[in-house]
């Protein structure tokens, strides 16, 4: 986990640093939008940000998947536990000698 931390601080850090160094005004045209002489330096942390909500969204989905399987798994371990409590019940009364019936020998 730290080792996905220290790279997202080093790629930060290496964003910012290229985007201080590119601090020049650009026009941006997007289908429709257009935005004239906004800063470079605006442009590339919203793409970043946009990457970043993106990514973000994909791992939660990921998450909520994974989170959802692993409950569905759960309820069938329980499910087949308690099958299994009951066939041990069953194979133990089975495997029980039968006891001999009273039988009165003197009548």
């Amino acid at each position: 986990m730290q080792v996905y931390l220290v790279l997202g601080l080093i790629f930060s850090i290496a964003v910012a640093t290229f985007a201080v160094q590119n601090a020049t005004r650009v026009d941006i045209t997007l289908l429709f939008w257009q935005l004239k002489q906004i800063s470079l330096v605006v442009v590339i942390f919203g793409s970043a940000l946009l990457g970043a909500i993106a990514a973000g969204l994909f791992g939660a989905v990921k998450q909520l998947k994974a989170a959802k399987n692993l409950r569905s798994c759960k309820t069938e371990a329980e499910s087949l536990s308690v099958e299994i409590d009951y066939l041990q019940r069953k194979l133990k009364k089975l495997e029980q000698p039968e006891k001999p019936e009273n039988t009165c020998e003197g009548q």
